[in-house]
């Protein structure tokens, strides 16, 4: 198999592989994705390709004219190198035997087709042409068998052993473990530390988790996620403290580490979700949900992001919001275990009056893996009252004063909810099955 870019393939061609990798699941979930490829692979066949800028890309794809006064530059940079890498998986994935490929270089929006072909052996009837040629297509079944051997064993390996979760691609951190070891292990020890946030109302969870985080940061002072990742933590241990100076210091010292981690990556949707969950915390609800909808927007398919951004869509009170943007109906086929926007969904389902819906959706987070905690156990006993079923809201209800006597809940909620009124359809609920307040 050859590649040659020196003349376009046909047109047709280019169409088809276009709409096989819009299709494809690397990019399938990500409509943005589909635009953005769509949109430089039909300008670089219009002959346009040296015409497309960020602001191009930005007017044309995003809908985002110049007179809005938005810099879209840097998502524009981002999701482009998204594009790359999710090309990459592609073309080394269900991609690999594409007659063309698309190639964005750095620094580049144009599409470069890349045309993939066998050579055809000469036909001389030559007896010696003929033996080289069957010993040719010998040594490619062999190779074919052990190739789709070597395949089977490199797919149970993989099983056995995941790719980490998503931070580095396989390059990414080949070159980090040959330059700077410690930058590598700052990244790994962050993302496994972020998978671990939830269940939040747990003290001493945050307390693990907060001091991976800062290995991650001692490790690599300049890595931007160890610092979003703190301030996440801290901005949570504070809602687990009463108001005064012990509460100062720690929302502080978060928003110290969101600011730290916006000078190190700027376009990062880890760090502007780190900004938005800390102005939360400070009570800015405004700039909160912009930094949120930010880093949604940054990057869609980032679950992490999403987790915050229906935290702060909760207990901001836009429940509209969180049925929307956090159905898990919404993610088929991804790994849910641990994301706590399953549960805000069921939570927001709860305010708006779908009972039954809220309790199907509880249910349906815990089989998703979705983190449990005495704030789920709260809304299911209540949700069950509400919708009627008054034998399984006393049952839950016995089993949580039983199983948690000394939760603090209700406090951690009341601080939690920037409005009264939404905690208090919660807690009137729960007092209507039978709920003993152990506000303070």
């Amino acid at each position: 198999m050859e590649s040659s870019d020196a003349k376009a393939p046909d047109e047709e061609i280019v169409l088809e592989s276009l709409e096989k990798i819009c299709k494809s699941q690397e990019i399938s979930g990500s409509q943005r994705l589909q635009d953005f490829l769509t949109y430089v692979v039909t300008e670089t066949l219009e002959g346009r390709g040296g015409q497309i800028f960020g602001k191009t890309i930005a007017e044309d794809v995003y809908k985002r004219p110049p007179s809005s006064g938005a810099d879209s530059s840097n998502l524009v940079r981002v999701d482009a190198g998204r594009l790359r890498r999710a090309l990459e998986a592609y073309y080394n994935g269900d991609g690999a035997t594409d007659r063309i490929r698309f190639v964005i270089d750095p620094g580049q929006y144009a599409v470069r087709f890349e045309t993939r072909f066998q050579t055809p052996p000469e036909r001389t009837g030559n007896r010696r042409t003929f033996l080289i040629g069957a010993l040719v297509c010998l040594v490619l079944l062999v190779g074919g068998v052990l190739g789709y051997v070597l395949l089977q064993i490199s797919g149970l390996q993989e099983a056995r052993n995941p790719a980490p979760a998503k931070g580095l691609s396989s390059v990414q951190r080949e070159v980090l473990l040959n330059r700077s070891p410690a930058t590598l292990e700052a990244v790994d020890l962050a993302t496994q530390a972020r998978s671990l946030i939830f269940p939040a109302s747990n003290p001493a969870r945050l307390t693990a988790t907060r001091g991976m985080f800062e290995r991650a940061i001692e490790l690599d002072p300049n890595y931007s996620g160890g610092h979003a990742g703190l301030a996440q933590i801290v901005g949570l241990q504070s809602f687990l403290v009463p108001a005064g100076d012990e509460r100062d210091v720690l929302i502080g010292l978060g928003f110290r580490h969101a600011q730290k981690a916006l000078d190190l990556s700027p376009a990062s949707p880890w760090t502007h979700s780190a900004l938005g969950w800390m102005e939360f915390v400070r009570g800015n609800i405004d700039a909160a949900r912009s930094y949120s909808l930010h880093a949604v927007e940054i990057d869609p398919d980032d679950l992490d992001v999403l987790n915050f951004d229906s935290l702060i869509g909760i207990f901001s009170g836009d429940f509209d919001h969180v049925v929307k943007s956090a159905n898990p109906a919404n993610f088929p086929g991804r790994d849910l275990s641990r994301h706590v926007f399953t549960v805000a969904y069921a939570i927001a389902k709860f305010h708006l009056g779908d009972y039954q819906a809220a309790v199907e959706a509880l249910n349906q987070a815990a089989s998703l893996g979705g983190p449990s905690s005495s704030i789920s156990f709260a809304y299911l006993i209540a949700a069950h009252h509400k919708s009627g079923n008054e034998a399984m809201a006393g049952k839950l209800l016995g089993d949580f004063v039983a199983s948690r006597p000394n939760s603090r809940v209700e406090i951690v909620l009341r601080r939690l909810f920037a409005h009264s009124d939404d905690a208090d359809t919660l807690f009137d609920a729960l007092a209507e099955a039978g709920w003993q307040s152990s506000e303070q």
